[in-house]
C-alpha cells in the first residue's frame, strides 16, 4: 500500500513435510519394528486442513494422525482430541486409513482465523499440535484450505510485502512491530497530521529482538509497549512529523516441517530503522544464491525530479544479515547520504515515475518481462505496468488500462506473473487473468479474471478483511500460493499476517 518518504511506500505437497509436530516422542522398541531392540522409535502428532467444498459455508476438516519413524501410521493408545477456537466441531471419526477427522463449521461471522489444536497421550506424554485455518469468503476451485505460515514468520505486528522465493525455501516480507493503522491512517488522509503519539502508534504489538526479529533496525526506539519514538535522530529528522516506526525486511528459511525460521535482515547501518526496500520479487540462481528485485525510495532523491520508489535488483547469499549500505546525514548538503550502496538501479526507458511491487518473469535463464504497480494513484487510475527485457535494459513500459483489467475502479496492485496467468490484488480480492502468449499489451491476450482468494466485505473484528500480496512456489512438485491476509481487530486496527494455501 502506498506509503511516505521516510518508511518505504508500502504498506500442496506430501502432509508430512508441511505439518509442524509440536512434540516428537521417542520410545525404546522392545523388537522387531523400524530397527533392533533398544532402537528408538519416533513417533509424530500431525495436523493437516481441507477444505469443503460443498456446502460452500468455509467448513474445512481437521485430520490428525500419528506416525513412526518411518512415516507408517500408529495408532494412539487413546483417542486423541480435537479443538478449535471459533466454529462448531464435529465428533472425531476414525477414518479407514488409521487418520482421524472431524469438520469445522465456521460461526456465523464465517471468515477470520480458526485455531486449531490437537491434544492426545503419546508413549505416555501429553502432546499437542496447534496451526490455523483462515477462512475466506471465497477460494477459488482447485485449492485446498488456506492457513497461516507457521514457524518466526507471523507476530502481531505487522508483516507486509510477502514474497517467496520460487522454490519455496525463503519467504521475505516488510515489517514494523505497530498496527499497519498507524501507517495507514496517514496514507489515507494526508491532509490529517496524524500523531505519532495517538495510540495506534505508540502500542507495540511485535517483537524487535530475537528469535523472531533479529537486528532490528531502531528496536532502540521502541522504549516500552506503550512508548515508540517517532523520529531518525541518526538523520538529523527528530522528532518526525508523522508516523516513523522502525521498519525492516526480512527473509526466512524454510524448515523440515514446512514452517519458517531461521530470520535475517536487510538493513542500512545508522538509519535508525526509518527506510527500507520492500515489494521484493525473487529468482533463484541454481547456486544457493539469489536475485532480488525490490522497490525502494532512495532518501538521497528527496527534493529532486526523481523522488520516486525505483525499482533494484540485488543478488544475496541468504541467511546472514545484509548489509544493504552505511547510512549518514551530511551537513553540508543537508540531505542524507548513503556509501558503499549495493542496490542496483533499473534502467527503464520512459517518463520516470513511481514504480512498485515489482515482479521480474524469467524465460529460462533470461530476464523476460517486469511488471509493476504504482499505488499513489487513485483507485481508478491504478493500473499494472509492463516492460519488456531488450539484453541490457528495460524497454518503456506499458499499462494494463485496458478491459479485462481494472473494470470494477478498485485498482489493479502487486502483480505476480508465471508466464501463464498474471495473479493481482484488486480490491477485496487476488484475481487470476490467464494468458494465452500472445503481446502483453493486447486485450485478447487476457481471459476474464478468476477470483482465486476473496476478503470479507464486513470490516468486524476477526473477519478477514484485506487479501494481497500473491506468490507461488514450487513445494515437492505441488503449487503453493502464499499471501498476506489482514485480520480487523476490535480496536479498529488491522492485522496483517502471511498466509498460504496448496494446490488440489
Amino acid at each position: 500500500m502506498a506509503g511516505m518518504k521516510l518508511l518505504s511506500e508500502k504498506f500442496a505437497v506430501p502432509l508430512k513435510v508441511w505439518l509442524l509436530a509440536a512434540a516428537t516422542i521417542l520410545v525404546m522398541s522392545s523388537c522387531g519394528g523400524s530397527g533392533d531392540s533398544g532402537d528408538p522409535i519416533i513417533l509424530t502428532p500431525h495436523l493437516d486442513f481441507t477444505r469443503n467444498t460443498a456446502p460452500a459455508d468455509g467448513s474445512f476438516k481437521a485430520i490428525v494422525w500419528l506416525s513412526d519413524d518411518n512415516g507408517t501410521i500408529v495408532d494412539f493408545a487413546s483417542a486423541p482430541a480435537v479443538t478449535s477456537t471459533r466454529g462448531t466441531f464435529s465428533a472425531l471419526v476414525l477414518r479407514g486409513d488409521g487418520k482421524y477427522e472431524a469438520t469445522v463449521t465456521p460461526d456465523v461471522q464465517k471468515t477470520g482465523e480458526y485455531e486449531v489444536t490437537l491434544a492426545a497421550t503419546v508413549s505416555g506424554s501429553d502432546v499437542s499440535v496447534t496451526h490455523t485455518a483462515i477462512v475466506m469468503e471465497q477460494v477459488a476451485s482447485g485449492w485446498g484450505q488456506p492457513f497461516s505460515v507457521d514457524g518466526l514468520v507471523n507476530t502481531g505486528g505487522t508483516q507486509d510485502s510477502l514474497a517467496v522465493s520460487p522454490d519455496g525455501q525463503y519467504l521475505f516480507l516488510q515489517y514494523y512491530p505497530v498496527t499497519l493503522s498507524c501507517i495507514l491512517a496517514h496514507i489515507v488522509a494526508p491532509s490529517d497530521p496524524n500523531d505519532p503519539n495517538d495510540l495506534y502508534c505508540q502500542t507495540q504489538l511485535g517483537p524487535v529482538s530475537a528469535p523472531q526479529r533479529p537486528n532490528m533496525p531502531g528496536a532502540s526506539r521502541v522504549t516500552s509497549a506503550s512508548s515508540i519514538h517517532h523520529g531518525c535522530p541518526s538523520l538529523n529528522y527528530d522528532p518526525a512529523l508523522f508516523p516513523v516506526p522502525p521498519i525492516a525486511l526480512y527473509g526466512f528459511h524454510r524448515q523440515a516441517d514446512g514452517s519458517y525460521a531461521e530470520p535475517f535482515v536487510f538493513m542500512f547501518t545508522n538509519n535508525d530503522g526509518c527506510f527500507a526496500p520492500w515489494g521484493p520479487s525473487i529468482k533463484a540462481n541454481g547456486d544457493g544464491t539469489y536475485r532480488m528485485f525490490t522497490a525502494f525510495n532512495d532518501p538521497r532523491d528527496s527534493g529532486t525530479a526523481s523522488d520516486f520508489a525505483h525499482i533494484y535488483d540485488y543478488n544475496l547469499s541468504p541467511g546472514a544479515t545484509q548489509t544493504l549500505g552505511e547510512t549518514s546525514y551530511s551537513v553540508a548538503l543537508g540531505k542524507v547520504q548513503i556509501g558503499n550502496f549495493v542496490l542496483n538501479k533499473a534502467t527503464i526507458a520512459g517518463t520516470d515515475g513511481h514504480r512498485g511491487n515489482p515482479h521480474v518473469y524469467y524465460s529460462g535463464s533470461t530476464p523476460s518481462l517486469l511488471f509493476y504497480d504504482d499505488e499513489t494513484q487513485a483507485s481508478a487510475n491504478q493500473y499494472i505496468h509492463v516492460a519488456s527485457w531488450n539484453g541490457t535494459s528495460w524497454n518503456a513500459p506499458v499499462a494494463l488500462d485496458f478491459p479485462p483489467f481494472n473494470t470494477t475502479g478498485y485498482g489493479d496492485t502487486q502483480p505476480y506473473f508465471d508466464g501463464s496467468q498474471l495473479i493481482l490484488r484488486n480490491g477485496t480480492r487476488l484475481l487470476s487473468y490467464a494468458y494465452n502468449g500472445g503481446g502483453v499489451s493486447w486485450a485478447a491476450s487476457w481471459d476474464a479474471p478468476v477470483t482465486l482468494l476473496e476478503s470479507d466485505a464486513s470490516a468486524l473484528p476477526g473477519k478477514v478483511i484485506v487479501v494481497g500480496e500473491p506468490t507461488i512456489a514450487t513445494i515437492d512438485g505441488i503449487e503453493v500460493l502464499f499471501f498476506i491476509y489482514g485480520i480487523q481487530q476490535a480496536d479498529g486496527s488491522v492485522n496483517l499476517r502471511a498466509g498460504q494455501v496448496r494446490k488440489e
